[in-house]
């Protein structure tokens, strides 16, 4: 199983990617509708691109040895920690195809080491990559159907593919599940709202611009009213659906 130390580093980074994600989202849709940029918003470019999760390597930081990270994982092929750190390497020196499949490699040494998928959804440009980290989180998923931290990074893939329904769904399913501790409850809620804005947005563009033909598929499957954890299906509006979207079903 992962360590409490990757499990608080993933949701450190999922924390931090929730709001800047949710703010440059909001950035981005008042530009398409005429307003000029703000400075918070040159503030929180600059902010992101210092990032830990930037794959650009920045002058004034001290970079790893990469040599000496390879020889370690040269020495411990098996220790999904080593190939971590290996990783972080390539990715701090700007390499991050190379860094992409070290993460994915990983993921197959310890398929809990979330972190690793989070990375991956940062810095992964490869789709087979993408697909691989997918299939087998889904996997996993089977056997830990409650899982949040799994059902998190499999959202972040799924929002990388640009999935944004199925990124939705995902944690959804959590929500009704009542498989969200109550300290997470509010990021939990601020990630299902962001990926139901980006995925109305996505339908009113290709409803605008793809003339008579009709989305594949339907809005997230998301309750109008506040999440909490004792919320039954029961007690969730439908969500409307756009005429000729189709009616997808909510749950499995």
């Amino acid at each position: 199983m992962v360590s409490g130390n990757n499990k608080t580093l993933f949701l450190q980074s999922f924390g931090l990617s929730v709001a800047l994600a949710a703010f440059c989202h909001s950035a981005v849709s008042a530009q398409s509708h005429g307003a000029p940029p703000t400075s918070s918003t040159s503030s929180t470019s600059s902010t992101s691109s210092t990032s830990s999760t930037s794959s650009t390597p920045a002058a004034h930081v001290s970079l790893p040895d990469i040599a000496a990270l390879k020889a370690k994982v040269e020495a411990e092929p098996s220790d999904p920690k080593v190939r971590y750190a290996y990783a972080e390497g390539l990715r701090k020196h700007g390499r991050g195809k190379e860094a992409s499949h070290e993460y994915l490699t990983v993921t197959e040494l310890e398929p809990s080491f979330y972190h690793a998928y989070h990375q991956l959804s940062v810095v992964n440009q490869d789709k087979h990559v993408l697909e691989e980290a997918i299939s087998r989180l889904n996997f996993l998923k089977e056997e830990k159907p409650k899982d949040m931290f799994l059902r998190v990074a499999l959202s972040e893939l799924y929002e990388k593919k640009g999935d944004n329904y199925t990124a939705g769904k995902t944690l959804v399913e959590l929500v009704y599940a009542n498989a969200v501790p109550e300290k997470y409850v509010h990021k939990i809620n601020q990630r299902i709202r962001f990926l139901q804005s980006k995925t109305k947005d996505a339908q009113a563009h290709d409803k605008a611009y793809g003339g008579d033909e009709q989305m594949e598929s339907s809005p997230p499957p998301l309750p109008e009213s506040t999440l909490n954890r004792d919320l039954s299906i029961s007690k969730v509006k439908e969500p409307k659906v756009m005429q000729g979207f189709g009616h997808a079903t909510l749950l499995p």
